[in-house]
């Protein structure tokens, strides 16, 4: 196995430094995930001030279209997507981790930062790229956390990885709801760039690495198990039933909720969100991950079906929350199954892989759920999504428990 050193760069009474091997995670010190955490909830921090107003600032202060508008959301999901497979495939080349992570979180703050002086569509076409291109540290972090995390603990690794991403969405979505009425659009994007600053430093000072030995075998999904590769069907087969909060909030918006209470119900999807990702991750790491996931399945599956039993405001709140959940179960479980599933010579560049196919199959399901919203009626987008859970929960189901730890 690949032996990876990463260094606590923080002194200890005893003068020392705490060294942490991808095969003991019991050391004194802070462990990288804590450390990977911070960093996340400081970036999205940052990230989650800028997004609940987003959409006005393309529309009211550049004068972006509609069709403008689209083209910026789908080339940032493409971008996001390309990004983590390339960052997989080079970090797991050049034996390094840390750049990546680095540079990720820098081009994205200093993208963001930049956003608030855009004054023309291409130009906030570009800056989103960048911003997004600075998903490039997801897969090299997430292959970190996985090797310092032992099987049995990587669950809840992942899982509170991903609360602290919530929670800081959750804080920024809050804070750019109080400071968007005072200070505008302007101030609101410059104090951004502030905890993504934070994020940055927390990396740069407090993780260093050694390359281990060369082992790198290239990326590719041959020579991946049988049950890999029916997990990957089954995620991408959700991925294209799987919706955004923006569709959730949209749909909101026909029960009487008025334009400046919509932004609440995202802090309502992003609260549950964080709190429920760590328990999740927590208990896959007890029952399985497959029963996890399951679970993430049904609750995206159990979202669109309460669509039909909506009637008013009140009835729409189990939508959010229902929502929350799924994502809550999903998202650090799914990566945790990934990692166990795949050898750590190549971890990053599977788990990197494994994100761009969920993510590229992002696109044309918005494409399609948009499609038959505009055409067959709102009830119709979650009747679509409810079959194709459906088949993916069948398809999971295929996939055998892992008893055994990954070669």
């Amino acid at each position: 196995m690949t032996r990876e050193l990463y260094t606590i760069g923080a002194e200890f009474r005893n003068g020392g430094k705490v060294i942490l091997t991808a095969e003991n995670t019991d050391n004194e010190g802070i462990d990288p995930t804590v450390v990977f955490a911070s960093a996340s909830f400081m970036n999205d921090v940052g990230s989650d001030m800028i997004a609940p107003v987003w959409p006005t600032f393309l529309q009211r202060q550049l004068g972006l279209n509609l069709f403008q508008i689209g083209i910026v959301d789908g080339m940032a999901i493409a971008v996001t997507s390309l990004s983590k497979l390339a960052s997989g495939y080079a970090s797991d080349r050049l034996r390094k981790r840390k750049p990546f992570i680095t540079s990720g979180y820098l081009i994205s703050m200093l993208s963001r930062l930049a956003f608030i002086f855009s004054v023309s569509f291409w130009q906030i076409l570009v800056l989103k790229a960048f911003d997004r291109l600075g998903k490039m540290r997801g897969p090299p972090r997430d292959a970190i956390v996985a090797a310092h995390a032992r099987e049995k603990r990587r669950g809840r690794a992942f899982g509170f990885l991903r609360a602290a991403d919530s929670a800081g969405a959750l804080v920024g979505a809050t804070l750019s709801f109080v400071l968007f009425l005072y200070l505008g659009y302007f101030w609101t994007f410059i104090l951004a760039a502030i905890p993504g600053t934070i994020a940055v430093l927390l990396v740069v000072l407090l993780i260093r690495e050694e390359a281990g030995r060369e082992v790198f075998r290239g990326v590719s999904f041959r020579g991946l198990s049988r049950d890999l590769k029916l997990f990957l069907l089954a995620s991408i087969i959700l991925a294209l039933g799987t919706y955004s909060y923006s569709f959730l909030i949209l749909y909101a918006a026909d029960f009487g909720y008025v334009e400046v209470q919509l932004p609440l119900l995202y802090i309502l999807f992003t609260g549950v969100y964080a709190l429920s990702a760590y328990p999740f991750g927590r208990a896959s790491d007890s029952v399985g991950r497959r029963p996890v996931l399951i679970a993430a399945f049904i609750l995206l599956a159990l979202t669109s079906f309460w669509a039909n039993l909506t009637t008013d405001w009140l009835t729409v709140l189990p939508l959010m929350i229902f929502f929350g959940l799924a994502n809550g179960a999903l998202d650090p479980v799914q990566t945790s199954y990934v990692a166990d599933l795949v050898e750590e010579e190549r971890r990053a560049s599977v788990i990197g892989a494994f994100q761009m196919a969920v993510g590229i199959a992002a696109l044309p399901a918005g494409m399609l759920l948009g499609w038959v919203w505009d055409n067959m009626g709102h009830l119709a987008s979650f009747h679509v999504s409810l079959v194709l859970c459906v088949v993916a929960t069948v398809i999971l189901m295929v996939v055998r428990p892992r008893t055994e730890k990954s070669q």
